[in-house]
């Protein structure tokens, strides 16, 4: 599955999944864990990580790695 940013305005972004299910993300700005997993999306298009980020302000992260980058001291914009 490939991955796409797609700019919606000068401010924000948007990651869209294509595939069977269309899933779609927009990193929160100034958050280092949304960062850091449109990072891996770009990387590895694993779709756990839209999902992830979708889940911002990440108060019950889904993803180990986020606990751990959360405990590590990764700001939540």
């Amino acid at each position: 599955m490939a991955g796409k940013a797609q700019a919606t305005n000068s401010d924000t972004r948007e990651i869209v999944s294509g595939g069977y299910f269309e899933l779609r993300a927009t990193p929160a700005e100034g958050c280092g864990v949304c960062t850091r997993l449109e990072a891996e999306w770009f990387e590895r298009s694993d779709r756990d990580v839209l999902i992830e980020i979708n889940n911002h302000p990440h108060k019950e992260p889904g993803l180990s790695r986020v606990r751990t980058w959360l405990g590590e001291g990764v700001t939540v914009g």
